[in-house]
């Protein structure tokens, strides 16, 4: 199933890149949406090119009940992201690959971080895919709109993020 999402945040593309490389933003997305960071590593750097890879544990109660059987009451959630370095303007663009073994679910997406004004359009485009025999494909159908809602949320939540960091400073 194929998924987008664009959301525009009244930030530079290079602080995103800050909160996005920060395992202090990820901690507080992830237990926002009531779970649990297991491990974050980066390698690189905000100003430059770098690669953040969370793992995190997730309830699975707006799951259809159907797959709660296959997964059970949590799951567990790998996500890399992959940055290259900013262009001139600011802009970047990326990849992001989430696995759920247990659900036997990927997604692969292109990200970019553009100028956006005086913001930052974040853009997600990417597909999912859920290998769960006999159901897998009407699993994925089901998370498909959940993708966009999770984009949104995050969004969100590197908005309210920067903008504390901000008054703390």
């Amino acid at each position: 199933m194929a998924f987008s999402a664009q959301h525009t945040i009244a930030r530079t593309p290079g602080e995103v890149a800050e909160a996005l490389g920060s395992e202090d933003f990820h901690r507080s997305v992830i237990e926002s949406l009531g779970g649990s960071l297991v491990s974050f590593s980066r390698e690189g750097d905000p100003t430059g090119a770098m690669t953040v890879t969370t793992v995190r544990t997730a309830p699975t109660d707006k799951v259809p009940e159907k797959a709660r059987k296959f997964v059970g009451d949590n799951l567990q959630i790998e996500q890399v992201e992959r940055w290259n370095a900013p262009a001139a303007d600011g802009s970047r663009t990326g990849t992001t690959t989430i696995t759920v073994a247990k659900a036997k679910a990927t997604a692969e997406a292109s990200t970019a971080l553009r100028v956006a004004g005086a913001g930052t359009e974040y853009a997600v485009d990417g597909t999912l895919a859920c290998k769960i025999p006999l159901v897998g494909s009407t699993l994925a159908a089901k998370a498909e709109p959940m993708v966009g809602k999770v984009v949104t949320r995050q969004a969100r939540e590197l908005q309210a993020w920067l903008d504390g960091r901000s008054r703390q400073s």
